[in-house]
């Protein structure tokens, strides 16, 4: 396939994945008379038109909360190394990654946003959530840095994992629609940047 086909269709997915963070839902901690609490502020996103929309932006979603879980243990790790594995920082970031966790098996990855999916992306979401399960029980059950260490590892891997298979999939699949689509992007990708120059052309003329 056309490498500018490629390059189109990973910032295509990336541009979804921004769209997705800028929206995801914001928690606040809020310290009363006990113990802080969190509170969830979800984005008035309207779920049913997610669902019947871009069916990939599941598995994207899930790739977004893959990469931020990792980059969460990544950071613990830092502090394990020099704190222990029951530094509140440590604790801090594991129980981050696992609200990440919670949020993409029980919103994103919900029958209901994966029913419609095609075959190859229903395998992508189950190796997720069975990646995501393992994790969670790793996590809850952590006891060392060594055990902390190969979580973030293996985080790390199943992230790079999909994302991969995502972007080799979703390339191999593409319909003459989508082609077509994405090779009018293209052209007009191009068009504007050539206006561009010839504007910045004139300017300097």
């Amino acid at each position: 396939m056309n490498t500018q086909i490629v390059a189109v269709l990973i910032a295509e997915a990336s541009k979804v994945m921004g769209q997705w963070f800028r929206n995801r839902p914001i928690r606040i901690e809020t310290i009363g008379d006990a113990q802080p609490t969190t509170v969830a502020i979800e984005s008035p996103e309207n779920f049913s038109e997610k669902a019947s929309g871009i069916a990939t932006g599941c598995v994207v979603c899930a790739i977004g909360h893959l990469g931020t879980c990792s980059g969460l243990l990544n950071e613990a790790m830092r502090f394990a190394r020099e704190e222990g594995a029951q530094s509140k920082e440590v604790v801090d970031r594991v129980g981050m990654c696992l609200d990440e966790l919670n949020t993409m098996e029980r919103v994103d990855l919900r029958p209901e946003m994966t029913v419609n999916l095609s075959e190859w992306e229903k395998e992508l979401v189950n190796e997720v959530l069975t990646a995501s399960r393992a994790t969670r029980h790793s996590l809850e059950a952590l006891d060392s840095v060594k055990t902390l260490e190969a979580v973030a590892a293996t985080t790390q891997s199943v992230r790079t994992h999909i994302w991969r298979e995502w972007i080799k999939n979703r390339t191999e699949h593409l319909t003459p629609e989508d082609q077509a689509n994405i090779q009018k992007r293209v052209i007009t990708k191009m068009a504007e940047l050539l206006e561009s120059e010839e504007d910045q052309g004139a300017v300097r003329k």
